[in-house]
């Protein structure tokens, strides 16, 4: 890797880590929401981790605090990796605008796979629903969207030149 290269990756690296932590908070703080409107406070994460400790546990289910904890790390986890993923292919957009419309076909495609993902296991899920899972993602996805969009200003700018076929120098 060259020296010239090198801040521009930790820019990168330090907004897909900040970016993946704002759509993880978004998600957390939603469900969090919802589990004290129901009155279970913390129920979504224990679930989830409960559905997730049992595959690393031969079908035994951790404790409560092991299925918040092992849930929370996995869901922040998951959350950097794709806010870094994110960054990456923004970053490359400030170079070639059409990057962005190849980002957006994914995120539909990953999204409509999703829901239909959870609408079928919505039973096993409890009172997880698709509908839940899809304004989450979406308010996640609103708010990472935000973040990116506040970092780079003049990228909506030069995506709409490149969909125009203006030159954007």
């Amino acid at each position: 890797m060259s020296t010239q290269n090198a801040p521009a990756q930790n820019a990168t690296y330090r907004e897909g880590i900040s970016v993946g932590l704002i759509g993880a908070i978004a998600i957390a703080v939603w469900f969090a929401v919802l589990d004290l409107v129901r009155g279970d406070p913390l129920a979504t994460p224990i679930m989830l981790g409960n559905s997730v400790g049992s595959l690393f546990l031969n079908g035994e289910l951790p404790s409560r605090a092991g299925a918040f904890l092992g849930y929370t790390i996995f869901h922040f986890t998951a959350f950097i990796v794709l806010g870094l993923a994110f960054s990456w292919v923004v970053n490359k957009a400030e170079r070639a605008p059409s990057a962005i419309i190849g980002m957006v076909g994914l995120f539909v495609a990953f999204e409509v796979g999703w829901t239909g993902f959870t609408s079928v296991l919505a039973e096993g899920f409890g009172r997880l629903t698709w509908l839940q899972v899809l304004l989450a993602n979406l308010i996640a996805a609103a708010a990472m969207g935000y973040y990116m969009w506040r970092q780079h200003p003049s990228l909506a700018r030069r995506v709409d030149a490149s969909i125009g076929g203006r030159i954007e120098a």
